[in-house]
């Protein structure tokens, strides 16, 4: 092998290496738990150049090398689109899970009772960062860190880099998925916020019979003390309502790698 061999070799393991880099940076980022905040950022990046190092050889002799810049550029964001889609639905799921405890929580009287968002960095309702952490836990529970993982390797399998394209329908499925939130996050919180439902009817049957009665001040202990014991007896079937959820979200990495196949 002359130099020139050399040269055109390394050309082409170092564009496979980042285009695989890009793709793998993407999916790290928005899966759970690897993507949150909580982990620092060096071993983020140790983990995405260490996984892009062990999937590069077997993929980088049959890169097609890019015409121009713009061209790799535009390979690039293939890659990010894959990466992000692959974990678009798992991440609709703990939004939703949010979305939910947001909804109690605000029916309890808890909307400017804020934390830490550890994840974002960002402040979260009390309930709803809750709600998130025993979803989150249920996800590694049940291992399913292991399944995206595994999705990761088998798009890289079916998809090598510098062969995919983004197609316009996939913005019209990650749409439709997009309502998964607002279903979700009713599902999982609808027997808490139909029973403060009605003590918040039956507060103000009373307040209207019995004037006398301070219903406001007695509204507040009330409302949060109910509120709180049925939203841990929901806790208790987090895994049957999320369980549905789980299967579609693992069912829908082959669907993402076909559509980025066509």
């Amino acid at each position: 092998m002359n130099f020139f061999d050399f040269y055109a070799e390394l050309a082409k393991y170092a564009v496979a290496f980042a285009l695989i880099l890009v793709r793998v940076g993407f999916f790290v980022a928005f899966l759970p738990v690897f993507g949150s905040r909580i982990i620092p950022l060096q071993i983020k990046v140790a983990l995405v150049i260490a996984l892009s190092l062990v999937f590069t050889p077997f993929w980088a002799g049959r890169v097609i090398m890019p015409a121009s810049p713009w061209e790799f550029g535009l390979l690039a964001l293939n890659e990010a689109a894959l990466g992000i889609c692959l974990v678009f639905l798992v991440r609709l799921i703990f939004a939703g899970v949010q979305f939910g405890g947001q909804l109690l929580g605000f029916q309890m009287g808890f909307g400017v009772a804020n934390v830490l968002d550890p994840a974002t960095g960002l402040q979260a309702p009390v309930l709803s960062q809750f709600a998130y952490l025993i979803a989150l836990l249920l996800f590694l529970v049940l291992n399913l860190h292991h399944y995206f993982l595994l999705s990761l390797g088998e798009s890289l399998k079916l998809l090598p880099p510098a062969t995919i394209k983004t197609p316009v329908e996939i913005f019209e499925i990650l749409v439709l998925k997009g309502k998964e939130i607002f279903i979700l996050g009713i599902k999982i919180m609808a027997p808490a916020m139909a029973i403060l439902f009605l003590i918040q009817i039956a507060m103000g049957i009373v307040a209207r019979f019995v004037p006398q009665i301070n219903i406001l001040i007695m509204s507040f202990p009330l409302t949060i003390a109910v509120g709180l014991f049925f939203f841990g007896l929901t806790l208790q079937i987090f895994s049957v309502v999320l369980a549905p959820s789980w299967r579609e979200a693992v069912g829908f990495l082959p669907q993402i790698i076909k559509t980025f196949g066509k």
